[in-house]
């Protein structure tokens, strides 16, 4: 299922403007520098996932057989 252009920029958006919504409101209830601390761990959580990601794909790339021809 392919999604358009303007979908993907909108979803992208919604949740742009969430994550610094959430992150503004975590600054004022745990602290600056607890929100670092998440910050940072879900930055690893998504660059992880990320190369998981391509490390799936590579895998799954087709291969051509050829047949050997009998005598």
């Amino acid at each position: 299922m392919e999604r358009n252009q303007g979908q993907v920029i909108a979803v992208s958006l919604m949740g742009t403007l969430a994550a610094i919504s959430i992150g503004y409101l975590g600054v004022q209830i745990f602290g600056r520098y607890t929100m670092y601390m998440i910050a940072t761990g879900m930055f690893g959580l998504g660059t992880g996932g990320a190369i998981g990601q391509v490390l799936v794909e590579k895998r799954q790339q087709p291969v051509v057989q050829t047949q050997s021809k009998q005598r």
